[in-house]
């Protein structure tokens, strides 16, 4: 729920919160080198240096939306193009709250120190008046998330028959 008041902003947060910030940030690294590698696949590129180039400097939207673009002009098969969009989907999703954590800013309401809240960048210029509370719990769950979107992504990978990148 959005929430308006005027917060206290630490420099830094419980140390509870170190761990799951950290795995979520690293698996969301593992999901992007994947979606990578799965165009590069696709696209028949074999020459590594070239695959990076094509990739090197996307933000992680611009490589999703290259991922989505994959269906239907390259994936023919109906399963694989339904199993690409159904993970384009959840990486989209995941991707939004992956930015809410790597991007925001931790806040609490004065007088309310030990409930934290995220407060989101709008495109790196200023903060929103808005916050979510977000917990342990809530991070541990969405790197949970990631992760088994991870595995999704590389089953898909191993189906196409690409390799390791």
């Amino acid at each position: 729920m959005a929430s308006w008041f005027k917060a206290r902003h630490p420099r830094n947060i419980p140390a509870g919160y170190h761990k799951p910030i950290g795995q979520l940030i690293v698996r969301w690294n593992f999901t992007e080198l994947y979606l990578q590698s799965i165009i590069w696949h696709i696209w028949s590129i074999k020459d590594p240096k070239v695959a990076r180039l094509l990739t090197w400097d996307l933000s992680a939207v611009s490589k999703v939306e290259l991922f989505q673009h994959l269906v239907p002009l390259w994936i023919t098969d109906l399963t694989e193009q339904t199993e690409l969009t159904a993970i384009a989907k959840d990486v989209e999703s995941l991707r939004i709250k992956r930015n809410r954590v790597a991007h925001g800013i931790w806040g609490s309401k004065p007088g309310e120190r030990k409930k934290l809240r995220l407060f989101q960048i709008k495109r790196e210029t200023r903060i929103r008046p808005r916050a979510i509370p977000l917990t342990v719990s809530d991070l541990k769950a969405w790197a949970i998330e990631i992760d088994k979107l991870n595995l999704r992504l590389v089953r898909f990978h191993k189906k196409l028959g690409a390799p390791i990148p």
